[in-house]
């Protein structure tokens, strides 16, 4: 049996096609993490803050985060303004008739 440790390979070791894809695929994931982290930010949305931080998908949950689930809530958000801006309708600020 072999007991000889092969040592770690660094990057300096790789080719330069693997050093550039490498470096590509770290800079596609941040822009991604970093969209998606904001907006998830922006919307105080900390479950999906905490999963998209912690989640590594080169992307992907991301992207899905940023074109379907924020798209979902956006349009509900528009289709509540447009609804008000029809009816003339002011807008309800939350208060109950019982707590006057």
């Amino acid at each position: 049996m072999n007991t000889k440790r092969r040592a770690p390979m660094r990057f300096e070791d790789l080719s330069p096609a693997a050093r550039a894809g490498l470096v590509a695929a770290v800079c596609w994931t941040l822009a991604w993490k970093g969209a998606s982290l904001w907006r998830a930010a922006r919307n105080d949305s900390k479950p999906w803050f905490v999963a998209l931080l912690l989640s590594n998908t080169m992307g992907l949950l991301d992207a899905l985060y940023l074109f379907v689930i924020d798209r979902d809530r956006r349009a509900l958000d528009d289709d509540e303004e447009t609804i008000l801006e029809t009816t003339g309708e002011p807008e309800q600020l939350g208060r109950s008739y019982l707590e006057d």
